[in-house]
């Protein structure tokens, strides 16, 4: 049963008012009917954003507060003070939680402090204690307040404004200095008594709704602009990833490309020249937008290279030389490979795994990866291909696969595999547990 329907179906435990008793408490009655509607705002804007929990929060609030105001209104005067009790440890929690405070944990003491308030308020004896939980709760709301007060976020610093105000009006409402320093509770208006903390608190979900429905709004609109920039992102990578099929004379060359993320940082690119085959594919350290720039202005920088050279150790220095102002303290692994008509191959490594030739690592002697040193130079490999011979090439997404018991998929299940389609490695790699992209080349050099 909803609050407001608990509040409504009061005159079953007590005597209802008469009308006239009624109108003289219509201020009850509006007070209540706005902080359920507020509650209700709270409420529909929280089931369409369920990870901002503060409108859960706040609708809950307002939903009992409104109830205490209805709850009166229908003839609940003697009995105000329980609900109010209860409901006084609640705006604690949830202004901890509206303000961000880092360290809130403790408010959580207020309702094992509240039980005592609670049931001595219901004996003559103890009948002082109904309206102590106000002054506690106000103590600890001046404590969050303060320690809100580090923010530095524009958003959070004007919730901690809102509820200063409250804190500040919450006085008014208070038994304690009502008696010692004649503060005025309310405005008196033709025998309606407006109360002061009642408006703050409606003035205060008010206020929270506009602030983080702004917020809200902002966030979306970041996330719609993010994946607008990720789609275009996504795009334009695949417009460089070549097709997974390559013919190029005397070559079958075949190709899988895995992203871990929406962006990935791998690379591959297969490049003709009149009398050979210039093959390159690289890592980029870090994910993202940041990896996948790096991704494009490499690959730009490998195709214009490949116009004045096709030296394996030169387009590597030369690629290192560009990376070093885009790098932003990452790196990139890199392995190029030129491969002839007559079957002669020549590669250059900048930190990459080593390829596997007929299923046995290829040892070619290695460098600094591209993007860390100015003066790194890159030595070339060369051997000779014979008709049948696969070359499998891969980043270490691969090899560093880990399965739900956290063993890694290796370079001996790698090895065993180097038999398979590009297709078969990167699915098998990808099923015992990817961690990062994962990108296989595979080159057999045709029989005659």
């Amino acid at each position: 049963m909803s609050a407001c329907a608990l509040a409504l179906w009061a005159p079953v435990w007590f005597e209802p008012l008469t009308p006239v008793e009624q109108l003289r408490l219509t201020p009850l009655l509006i007070y209540g009917v706005l902080d359920v509607g507020l509650a209700g705002a709270f409420f529909a804007i929280w089931r369409t954003a369920p990870a901002y929990r503060v409108f859960r929060s706040m609708g809950i609030y307002l939903s009992l507060f409104g109830f205490v105001m209805l709850w009166a209104y229908r003839g609940g005067q003697s009995t105000r003070w329980f609900w109010a009790t209860l409901t006084a440890p609640v705006l604690v929690v949830i202004a901890g939680e509206a303000m961000h405070v880092e360290r809130r944990r403790w408010t959580w003491i207020v309702w094992p402090i509240c039980l005592p308030f609670l049931i001595g308020g219901w004996f003559p004896a103890t009948r002082f204690l109904q309206n102590g939980m106000f002054e506690i709760t106000q103590i600890m709301l001046g404590i969050l307040i303060v320690q809100a007060l580090r923010q530095r976020v524009a958003r959070d610093r004007a919730v901690i404004l809102v509820f200063l105000l409250l804190f500040l009006v919450r006085w008014t409402a208070s038994p304690l200095l009502a008696q010692v320093w004649k503060l005025p509770g309310g405005l008196n208006v033709r025998g309606w008594q407006w109360s002061f903390n009642s408006a703050a608190m409606i003035a205060l979900g008010t206020a929270t709704l506009v602030i983080y429905g702004r917020a809200l709004l902002e966030h979306r609109r970041q996330r719609q602009r993010l994946e607008a920039e990720l789609a275009a992102s996504r795009a334009v990578q695949e417009l460089l990833i070549p097709a997974q099929q390559q013919l190029r004379p005397g070559l079958r060359i075949e190709a899988a490309y895995r992203p871990f993320s929406e962006v990935g940082g791998d690379f591959f690119q297969v490049i003709p020249c009149s009398r050979s085959t210039l093959i390159a594919i690289g890592d980029v350290s870090g994910k993202g937008m940041p990896a996948a720039l790096m991704v494009s202005l490499l690959i730009g920088t490998l195709h214009a290279l490949a116009e004045t050279t096709d030296s394996p150790a030169a387009i590597l220095a030369g690629l290192n030389r560009r990376a070093l102002g885009h790098s932003h303290g990452g790196f990139t692994t890199c392995l190029v490979v030129r491969i002839d008509v007559d079957g002669g191959l020549t590669a250059a490594n900048a930190g990459h795994l080593a390829p596997y030739l007929n299923g046995a690592e290829f040892d070619l002697e290695n460098a600094l990866p591209l993007g860390l040193d100015a003066n790194a130079t890159y030595a070339e490999s060369a051997l000779r291909l014979k008709h049948g011979d696969r070359l499998v090439l891969m980043t270490d997404g691969v090899v560093e696969a880990r399965n739900a018991t956290g063993g890694l998929f290796g370079f001996e299940r790698t090895a065993g595999l180097c038999g398979e389609t590009a297709e078969v490695i990167a699915r098998t790699a990808e099923e015992f547990g990817q961690e990062d992209d994962i990108t296989v080349l595979s080159v057999t050099r045709a029989t005659t």
